[in-house]
């Protein structure tokens, strides 16, 4: 007979991804009691299970900018274990920003074991207090729901199977990689790919096909030990597939003629473009950056083409658990091939030199404990994001589709690698875009949301939402609207109007940026304003750049200016005052005066368009800065 345990909270996260993570901190900071489960030992997903922790980031100022709050401190507190545990050299000490791998495709990476201990150090004291009761290698098999609300969630212990967890919660998140929940609360979601009828997305196929997944990798934690030998036992079928993938190196802005080498730069002999080294793609610690005994080789995280496993998808998939071992089956032949044959920077074959490091991914040979999915099941959400509201094929703009209810940002290719079924990959540069509030809850349910990677997008979309700063965005997103509807019981979390208008302040308060201005970060002073008037579209954005100008003077930006006051007073928002004094003094700031008006509308109200998104759109030419040699 099975026995069944039961826990109760406000919120229950079912799965431990990232995204969960970054939902888990915020309702930390709202006082609220939450249960956290996931399938592996360690909660984290991409930065700790999947050995993923490289923060693939791909605009410029995220970094600095439009990045949350939180994320931030998560970054910080990755670089700072480097710092505070080793000593730096010379390099080392002279980044701004420090990186410790100084990798291709990252400005902050870290082992996958340091983000564990960093997400572990972070929830300490709530565990501590019983805030937080955290399930490690537990998955859910079930699910109870009454009309429009989830009632529980049971999980299966997988140490011991014959025991089960009822989980009771007000609200509930999905937190997981797969969006498990989705079909045992007989959710409609998608998977695969959809057809071009679905959505009419312009480069779908005219035939859905739910097998054509895309390629999932068991990535490798590894050390470069020099005049070492870490040869591992040759893996069973390795050579068909060796010549199945076909195994190389996959540099970055690599040639057929020009493969690229392990460790040297090259450069393009035809366009002169770099040719990233093979172990600096993904590289978790450049020993470089280092002057420290205790700390004497690099480490990376080896997820190239030639570990990603192209064969059967695993959800929903009855011999999933055989593709899975497949999958790993690949990660360790690549492992071998790359000690063995590949071919050597200074001549000759293979890098014995490699050691797997088991003690950066909490396993036996250094492979990660979960696979690292690019996809899983997709929500059919309220909203669902296709390809063209992201595309630079579709926006000459400087910003995608404007999201008014959108709840973080985001700026990512889209990047769909190899599917499952034969199906090749596809890459779209976008504008940097947002994600709206309707992708992630689903509206057949009033108490709950999606907290990680399976929201309302299509395949195609998918490949520009599934990094770690969007999950994390989501995470954070979901977390904050589950305390949010607990708080305020709106008819759906769907928000509109009123709801949605007070929710959205609180995740600006919150350190969390909604709108794309690329030189405006949360700690000015002026953040909250300038977000939520141009959300409202009381002010928006310049479409034609990403900047709100910040030094720049209202006279400046005098016809914007008046034309926006204007408005709001035929709304019923007198701000005449405000018009008189920044028209009167030529140092006034245009950021200023976004502070000011926010300040008075709250206290005199808003109109009632700019709080149901229905304010009108402004022409491209209203927002021409004026030439400073005629302000006078």
């Amino acid at each position: 007979m099975k026995s069944k345990n039961e826990y109760s909270a406000d919120v229950a996260i079912i799965g431990g991804g990232f995204g969960a993570v970054a939902a888990t901190r915020a309702l930390m900071d709202q006082g609220l009691k939450v249960v956290l489960t996931d399938e592996f030992e360690w909660i984290g997903g991409q930065a700790t299970s999947q050995a993923l922790c490289v923060m693939d980031e791909f605009y410029d100022p995220v970094g600095e900018t439009q990045m949350n709050a939180r994320y931030a401190d998560f970054r910080e507190r990755l670089r700072n274990y480097y710092r505070d545990n080793f000593k730096l050299s010379p390099l080392g000490e002279s980044q701004l920003h420090f990186c410790a791998g100084n990798a291709a495709c990252a400005p902050v990476t870290a082992e996958s074991h340091v983000a564990h201990r960093v997400i572990t150090e972070l929830f300490e004291s709530a565990v501590a207090s019983g805030q937080l009761t955290i399930l490690t290698r537990t998955k859910p098999i079930a699910a109870e729901r009454s009309e429009d609300r989830v009632i529980s969630v049971d999980c299966r212990c997988l140490d011991v199977p014959d025991e089960i967890v009822r989980l009771k919660a007000n609200f509930f998140l999905d937190g997981t990689e797969t969006g498990d929940t989705y079909p045992l609360l007989g959710l409609d979601y998608g998977l695969g790919e959809e057809s071009k009828e679905t959505f009419g997305e312009t480069h779908a196929p005219v035939q859905a096909n739910r097998e054509a997944v895309q390629s999932y990798t068991y990535c490798i934690a590894v050390e470069f030990v020099p005049g070492g030998d870490f040869t591992i036992e040759k893996p069973e079928g390795y050579e068909e597939l060796r010549d199945k993938q076909p195994f190389s190196y996959g540099n970055l802005g690599a040639k057929a003629d020009q493969p690229g080498k392990f460790f040297e730069l090259e450069f393009s002999h035809e366009t002169g473009d770099r040719i990233v080294p093979f172990w600096y793609y993904r590289c978790l610690v450049d020993v470089r950056n280092f002057d420290d005994p205790v700390l004497t080789t690099s480490r990376a995280v080896i997820n190239v083409s030639s570990n990603d496993y192209r064969g059967d998808g695993f959800v929903d998939n009855p011999n999933g658990e055989e593709a899975l071992a497949e999958a790993r089956q690949l990660s360790l032949a690549y492992l071998y091939w790359l000690q063995t044959e590949a071919p050597r920077d200074d001549g000759g074959f293979g890098y014995p030199e490699i050691r797997p490091m088991p003690e950066a991914t909490g396993t036996s040979d250094g492979i990660a404990q979960a696979p690292y999915v690019r996809e899983g099941r997709r929500l059919r959400a309220c909203e669902v994001v296709v390809e063209e509201d992201l595309s630079t094929e579709f926006h000459s703009t400087a910003r995608a589709r404007i999201f008014p209810n959108s709840v973080g940002l985001g700026a990512y290719m889209i990047d769909i690698h190899h599917r499952s079924a034969g199906g090749g990959g596809m890459v779209q540069m976008t504008r940097p875009y947002q994600i709206p509030l309707g992708a992630l809850v689903s509206p057949e349910l009033t108490n709950f949301a999606v907290a990680n990677k399976g929201i309302g997008v299509t395949q195609i979309s998918n490949g520009a939402y599934r990094l770690h700063n969007l999950e994390w965005a989501t995470g954070e997103a979901a977390g904050e609207l589950a305390a949010f509807c607990l708080e305020r019981c709106p008819d759906h979390p769907n928000l509109k109007g009123d709801d949605l208008f007070a929710y959205q302040r609180r995740l600006l308060q919150a350190g969390i940026p909604l709108y794309w201005y690329e030189d405006l970060s949360i700690d000015h002073p002026a953040f909250e304003a300038a977000q939520i008037l141009a959300l409202t579209g009381v002010w928006p954005g310049d479409p034609r750049h990403l900047r709100i100008e910040v030094p720049q003077s209202c006279c400046r930006h005098r016809p914007m200016m008046l034309n926006v006051l204007k408005r709001l007073k035929e709304a019923g928002s007198d701000l005449n005052l405000l018009r008189d004094i920044n028209t009167i003094n030529h140092g006034s700031r245009k950021v200023d005066l976004m502070h000011q008006m926010v300040n008075m509308m709250d206290r005199i109200g808003w109109p009632k368009a700019a709080i149901d998104r229905k304010w009108k759109r402004f022409d491209d030419s209203d927002h021409d800065v004026q030439d400073p040699a005629k302000l006078w």
